[in-house]
């Protein structure tokens, strides 16, 4: 008995969760009134709790995003005609939408234009150090819950010590994948521009650039079986003996800034669960003791994710903008003017709280008040909906060449500031 529980285990364990016929409806809400019945159907016993809100009800000017299990689509749309609240279906099956995208997805070998897998990716970034030994290094900050590196690779040329640097977090959460796509089409374009791209050269001689392609390693492997997962794997953190579906933190919830404040959740099953402490999880404890030995260096901390398109500055536990707000506006807006010339794609910019929602508890937070770095910013790449966490691998190289020209922005401002 004992053997066929474990095989039953390892089974479920092993099965890739589909998502055939769940839709994502794009809800307009119109007024306070519709935010609050929003909250109320989050909060549903059988209802809310089954529901993933990519984008959660915050003010009637941005619309909500919610993916919907097949057998709760008639319950869930008729509560919302009820209501008066119109929506439109942003996604009419997401279980096609992930065969496409999986049918991108390397096996073996990396391809820059495809999405890869974790141990790929690591040997992608060996690969670098090793065709560039004088320009890219790699190491490790610490060990992930199940066991996994936490690599970065430093990318800079090796003429000085001591240099201003850009940390750049990726993959957070990890459903997030063109985010990891993008940075190591950012580390490719850093290296290869070395000496033939004046702007790198100039950069890359006064700016060191440390990019943490995968922040939560276990995360992304389990969603090679479970596209949809965004938490870690640590726990269970529920009270049933098996822990049924109560494993994982938000490990973007999980900083010791304003922790289990505004925007997060105390229920083990939410995807915005923050924890059962501050810094709880290994992967946001290992990454916070390493910027925080380094932070008289680090002058620039981006939080890559995706997606909506918004480039942003702190707080997220408060609509109150920070003392350093100006600079880090003028910054901000001077990086999406960068990023729309590129492919015209739009980004707003403004405080996490003011632009997206609140969230505390962040890294983005955290690294501008605990480790005192100014430019701090909360990212989200493309896309604005139409295709949502799936996105096409056809739009990696887009979304990597737009960034681009962001960090570049940022990394000028970084070495004028010496």
């Amino acid at each position: 008995m004992k053997a066929l529980l474990i095989l039953l285990t390892v089974a479920v364990a092993f099965a890739a969760k589909r998502y055939d016929g769940e839709q994502v409806l794009r809800i307009h809400p119109q007024h306070e009134k519709h935010l609050k019945e929003l909250a109320a159907l989050e909060r549903m016993d059988n209802i809310g709790q089954r529901l993933d809100f990519w984008k959660g009800p915050t003010t009637p000017s941005h619309p909500v995003d919610v993916r919907v299990p097949k057998d709760l689509l008639k319950e869930v749309k008729s509560l919302l005609e009820k209501t008066g609240m119109k929506y439109t279906v942003m996604i009419d099956d997401l279980q096609q939408r992930i065969n496409t995208e999986r049918s991108h997805v390397r096996a073996i070998g990396f391809n820059f234009d495809d999405y890869n897998t974790y141990d790929d990716i690591n040997a992608q970034l060996q690969d670098f150090a090793a065709s560039y030994p004088d320009l890219a290094s790699v190491f490790t900050i610490g060990t992930s819950h199940e066991g996994r590196a936490i690599n970065v690779i430093k990318v800079g040329s090796a003429d000085r010590s001591g240099k201003p640097a850009v940390f750049l977090e990726g993959m957070i959460h990890a459903r997030e994948w063109v985010v990891g796509a993008t940075l190591l089409y950012n580390i490719k374009f850093m290296l290869e521009g070395y000496g033939s791209d004046s702007q790198i050269t100039t950069l890359m001689n006064n700016v060191d650039f440390y990019f943490m392609p995968v922040t939560n390693p276990d995360g992304y492997a389990h969603t090679q079986n479970d596209r949809m997962w965004r938490k870690t794997r640590s726990g269970p953190h529920g009270s049933s003996w098996w822990g049924g579906q109560c494993y994982g933190v938000d490990p973007n919830r999980n900083w010791d800034e304003h922790f289990a404040g505004p925007g997060t959740s105390s229920d083990p099953c939410s995807d915005i669960y923050h924890g059962p402490r501050a810094f709880s999880e290994v992967e946001t404890q290992a990454v916070s003791d390493w910027v925080l030995a380094n932070s008289q260096d680090i002058k620039a901390y981006l939080g890559v994710h995706a997606y909506s398109q918004m480039w942003m500055t702190p707080y997220g536990w408060t609509y109150n903008t920070p003392p350093d707000y100006e600079e880090q506006y003028d910054l901000a807006g001077r990086v999406v003017s960068a990023i729309q010339s590129v492919n015209r794609k739009r980004f707003a910019y403004g405080t996490i709280a003011n632009v997206i929602y609140e969230a505390a508890g962040s890294s983005c937070d955290w690294a501008y008040t605990k480790a005192g770095i100014k430019y701090s910013y909360a990212i989200e790449l493309r896309d604005e909906g139409q295709y949502g966490f799936v996105l096409p691998a056809n739009q990696i190289r887009p979304s990597a060449d737009e960034f681009f020209a962001g960090l570049l922005v940022v990394a000028e401002q970084v070495a004028a500031e010496v």
